[in-house]
This record gives structure tokens, C-alpha cells and sequence, in this order.
């Protein structure tokens, strides 16, 4: 079997010089004695001859190389499985793949046969690995009597090493293993060996390759906590914080070969700077509400600190039939590690125009706070904001100036990036708002809660709850653009844009619910069937008096390197007319 390998390797350098013809697809038998279907569809998809034959432009010499390493292929899934006697013959045209002349060829071949026979699957007849950290077990799997899977051995070792090293045990590593396998007994001895070595503290951070952002400030971006216990977690979250400032292209850590003084680690961080200066735009299309365009243009270094300066622009509402166009310019300055490395300070300016079906507001607002990266998946927002508006509504103008304390937070745990395949996603906000002119004060809160659950290869429900309330204030007494409104994108699609409130106005409680069916339909392209449900009370409380709608619509996602493009289709499901309208939504990223 070994013989046959060598050979094969050998025969397969040599046709990677030779070329031919694209060839027609080829008829491959694959044939397992032993193991179940599971192992069969395994080998297949690992198959380098199936993978060949998906080529379009597959030459003889391509299937003959194939053919060549397929038998490195199937042992190695075999081992991995717990099969260590197998018989693996491949065939091409009736040939055993190590008997062909790599330089007498035919033009082309017609049929492939894999022969797999497992032979007897072994067990593990020990299963020793040490030493380990105090409370470490191995995996489930690796023990007498359990299937002796290599691929079970490879993380027995990894584990054992990660456990060492999140003690602080830096350089452990696997440096004993002996493998034996009986044969008659079908069973495997197994002894891993691991040397420990000594508990290990931050040292210095070395910076390599930087040009424009200065050394200290990356020193301080990553924030690696010199003179503590090594721990690898902090390591990777010292790389996170310095990719997360979007100034470098990529960030390498790199450990030292070497213990200084005994007990010190020293690391060098190496980074590509990315291009300082950025801009870009973006549009959407929603029936009733019109087009919406936007740009902006930013600086991720200003001033030689990873300090990101961003101006942005955007105007809503163009040939819309809600209300009249809205406009919103904004400045934000940000600067990383300020007081810790976790966070961020920002500063933000906003003038805005919003011309809505209820009211036309206008606006300046400036903040300042911290963004604080709690952890992976946890981000805290905190700040101090003063707002000046006039507002013109259906009790005629009022002007208002207010200092407001937001205070946000976001907990992301989802799975697939742009199209969430899994997962759970939480961001909420509360903000107690101060009038300086007699206006009244308050606290605002919202929360959005989204859920993702897998039902096959291609199958995705989605499902997302929001709430809104207002407290300490009548709804009457706040502004116009603190109150609820629900209908359009983002609330109840198929519904007219804030086509339901309470009175007048707004209202002081906003219950939102939505349900989405995402199925693939290729790899690039999905449907999408979904229900949106909208309430709007009079009061803060989920037991006030109000008013409700629904919508439902089908739509299609196409996904691209930005995102998915996004078009909607909805029509109301409630109200006087159901189904008597439609109303279309065209954008990037999924609805939720």
C-alpha cells in the first residue's frame, strides 16, 4: 500500500509537465465494503477524481494525476474514520492508476472505478496523554474502548496544548506520541506526551512595518497587558482591536523564540497600513418612500493615530409620496484606546431635515461619548448629546433644546456574516432626555431582539422583535421624532412609511414583530417569504390602548461581495383594502 502511494506521488510530478484537450466528463464508480452510507458520501466529496470530473476544462492529464492521489486521499478519511487495514485499488479505463506511463496516455478516458475495502474498524486499546492542567479531561472519544479516529488523536493533543497555554503556559507542546496498531486485536495504543514549560508573563511589544501610524499609538491600540499571566485570549483580542480600527490591512502576531529573563514573552505586532483616505455611496429604493442616496468620504489615520475623521451626506425621499425630501450631513471624529484600550471616543455633529407625513423637523445635534468593546460579541455605547429642533407639526411649531444621556448596547451572536444562518442578536438603547426651555424630561427606550434558526442546507427562518416606549412624559408633550410610528422598511413592509400612529401624532409604545422564510435556491440566489406585524400605543405599557396593521410580501436576494442585494415585494394583510396595494423595496443587506 506505502509502495503504491510513493509511486503514485512520483507519477503525478511528472504529468503536472504534461499537457491536452479539454475531455468530456467521465463515468466514475465508486464501490465501499464496509463502513455505512455516510463514509461513502464522505470519500466521494473528498474525492480528487470527482473533483476533476466537476472541472470544466479537465484534461487526461488532470484525471491521471487525480487518479494518483486518491489513494493518499481515501486513507487519510479512512484513518480519520478509524479504519487502519484498508485495501484501496483505482482504476482508469481498467488500469490501476500507479501502473500508468505518465508519458503514453491516451487522449482520453471513459471510466474510473474506486474500490474501497475498509477492513475492520479499530478501537482505542489505550488512550493515555498527559501531563494535563489540574480539571482537564480529554475529549469524549478519546478513551479505551471508543473508536481509536484520528482525527480524535489530533484534538486530544490540541487540546491538551490549549489548555496548557490558557494557563499561561505559552510554549507548551506536544513533544511525545507513539502509535501502535494491533492488528489481529484491531486495536490502537495510543501515549501523547506534552512538556508544559513555565508559566509565562507580557513582555515587550515590538512593532514592525508600520509607516504613518506611530508606534506608541499602536502599542496602545493593542493594549497588551504587560507584566500579566500570557493568556491567548488576550492576545487575539489585542490583534482584534488593532484590525477593528480599519487603519492596517493586516496584523500579524508574532511570539518570541525565545524566554527573557525567565518568565517574559516578548511579541512583535507586523502590520500593513491600509489606505488612509476612503469614500463611497450607496442607494435604495422603496416604493412609497422613494430613493435614497447617500456617500461618504473618511481618513482612518488624521492624525497619526489610527484616528478615523468621516463626513457623510445622504437625501431620502427623492420622488416620494410621504411626505417631502430629507436631508442629513454629519461629521464624526473617532480616536481607539482612550483611557483603555476597549475604548473608543467619539465625536459627532448631525444637521438634519426630516420632512414626514406628521411633522417637518429640523435639527442640530452634537455628541460626545465612548464606545466600549466589552468583548467579542458585546459592545457598550455611552455618551452626553445636545439637541436643538424646531418642530412643525399638527399643533403647530415648537422649538426644543435638550441634553440626552443615550446609553446602548449591542450583544451580536450570529452565524454567516451578512446572511445570518444561525445565531441571536440584541440591541437595545436607553436615553433620559433633559428640556432646557421648559420642555419636558423623560426617558426614551427601544429594543430589537432577532433570532436565526437553521432548517437544512438552504433553509433560514429569521425572526425579529422590537419594542419602543416612552416614560415620564406625555407622548404629547415630547417631540414629534421621539414618538412611534409603524409601516415601511424597518417596521411593517406592505404598509404605507409611518402610515399608523395615535391621534394626531406618534404614539408612547411601538411593538414590532417579523417573520422571515430564506430559502437558497442556488448559491447565489434566494426567496424570501415573510410577515411584518406593527403596533402603536397611546401609553407607555403593554396593556394601553392603541392600533395595529400587518403586512406580507415575497422577495429575492442575490448575494454579492458587499452584501445581498434586496428586493421586496409586500401588500398589506390588514386595514380596509387587504391586498389592494403593493409596495417595493430595493437595497443591500437582509431586512434583518
Amino acid at each position: 500500500m506505502q509502495r503504491l502511494i510513493r509511486s503514485g506521488l512520483s507519477a503525478a510530478a511528472l504529468l503536472g509537465l504534461m499537457t491536452s484537450a479539454a475531455l468530456p466528463a467521465i463515468d466514475i464508480d465508486l464501490s465501499v465494503k464496509g463502513g455505512d452510507d455516510a463514509l461513502k458520501e464522505r470519500l466521494k466529496t473528498a474525492s480528487r477524481l470527482y473533483a476533476a470530473d466537476e472541472t470544466e476544462d479537465a484534461t487526461a492529464q488532470d484525471y491521471a494525476a487525480a487518479a494518483l492521489a486518491e489513494y493518499n486521499t481515501i486513507v487519510g478519511v479512512l484513518y480519520e474514520e478509524g479504519y487502519y487495514g484498508p485495501t484501496v485499488s483505482v482504476q482508469l479505463d481498467g488500469q490501476e492508476a500507479t501502473q500508468l506511463n505518465p508519458f503514453r496516455l491516451p487522449d482520453q478516458f471513459s471510466k474510473a472505478r474506486i474500490k474501497v475495502e475498509t477492513g475492520p474498524k479499530f478501537t482505542f486499546g489505550r488512550a493515555d496523554i498527559g501531563p494535563l492542567p489540574e480539571g482537564t479531561v480529554p475529549p469524549d472519544g478519546y478513551a479505551v474502548g471508543q473508536d481509536a479516529r484520528l482525527d480524535v488523536i489530533r484534538t486530544a493533543g490540541q487540546d491538551a496544548v490549549d489548555a496548557w497555554r490558557n494557563q499561561g503556559h505559552a510554549k507548551a507542546e506536544l513533544t511525545g506520541q507513539q502509535i501502535t496498531a494491533d492488528h489481529p486485536a484491531r486495536k490502537l495504543d495510543v501515549s501523547l506526551g506534552l512538556t508544559p514549560g513555565p508559566e509565562l508573563k507580557f513582555g515587550r511589544l515590538t512593532v514592525e512595518n508600520n509607516k504613518n501610524v506611530r508606534e506608541e499609538r499602536i502599542r496602545a491600540i493593542a493594549g497588551l497587558p504587560r507584566d500579566q499571566v500570557y493568556n491567548p485570549d488576550d492576545l487575539a483580542a489585542a490583534a482584534n482591536r488593532l484590525r477593528n480600527t480599519g487603519a492596517f490591512r493586516s496584523v500579524t502576531m508574532r511570539e518570541s523564540d525565545e524566554i527573557r529573563g525567565g518568565e517574559y514573552l516578548d511579541f512583535a505586532v507586523n502590520v500593513v497600513e491600509a489606505k488612509p483616505r476612503r469614500f463611497g455611496f450607496g442607494a435604495e429604493l422603496i416604493s412609497d418612500e422613494g430613493l435614497t442616496l447617500s456617500t461618504f468620504w473618511m481618513h482612518r489615520n488624521i492624525l497619526g493615530g489610527a484616528e478615523k475623521l468621516r463626513f457623510d451626506a445622504e437625501v431620502a425621499g427623492i420622488g416620494g409620496t410621504t411626505g417631502g425630501e430629507d436631508l442629513n450631513l454629519s461629521a464624526r471624529f473617532e480616536r481607539p484606546a482612550t483611557f483603555d484600550p476597549r475604548n473608543t471616543l467619539f465625536i459627532q455633529s448631525t444637521l438634519e431635515r426630516l420632512d414626514e407625513p406628521e411633522y417637518l423637523s429640523d435639527q442640530f445635534r452634537t455628541d460626545i461619548g465612548i464606545v466600549r468593546q466589552a468583548s467579542d460579541d458585546l459592545t457598550v455605547q455611552y455618551g452626553l448629546a445636545f439637541r436643538r429642533a424646531t418642530i412643525d407639526d399638527a399643533d403647530g411649531e415648537t422649538s426644543y433644546s435638550q441634553l440626552l444621556f443615550p446609553v446602548s448596547a449591542t450583544y451580536d451572536k450570529r452565524k454567516g456574516g451578512a446572511s445570518a444562518t444561525g445565531g441571536y442578536y440584541l440591541s437595545g438603547e436607553v436615553m433620559p432626555f433633559w428640556g432646557l426651555n421648559d420642555t419636558p424630561e423623560g426617558i426614551r427606550s427601544t429594543l430589537d431582539a432577532r433570532t436565526y434558526v437553521s432548517a437544512g442546507d438552504k433553509t433560514v427562518f429569521a425572526l425579529r422583535g422590537q419594542l419602543g416606549w416612552i416614560e415620564g412624559a406625555k407622548v404629547e408633550e415630547v417631540p414629534a421624532d421621539f414618538q412611534f410610528y409603524s409601516g415601511g422598511g424597518g417596521t411593517v413592509r406592505g404598509q404605507k412609511y409611518q402610515s399608523l400612529g395615535y391621534g394626531n401624532g406618534g404614539g408612547a409604545t411601538f411593538m414590532g414583530a417579523s417573520l422571515e422564510l430564506r430559502q437558497g435556491i442556488t448559491d447565489a440566489i434566494s426567496a424570501v417569504g415573510f410577515v411584518d406585524y406593527g403596533f402603536i400605543g397611546a401609553e407607555a405599557g403593554w396593556d394601553t390602548e392603541g392600533a395595529d396593521h400587518a403586512g406580507a410580501g415575497l422577495g429575492v436576494r442575490y448575494d454579492t461581495p458587499i452584501g445581498p442585494l434586496r428586493l421586496d415585494l409586500a401588500t398589506p394583510i390588514t386595514g380596509d383594502n387587504p391586498g389592494g396595494a403593493l409596495e417595493i423595496y430595493i437595497g443591500i443587506g437582509q431586512a434583518f
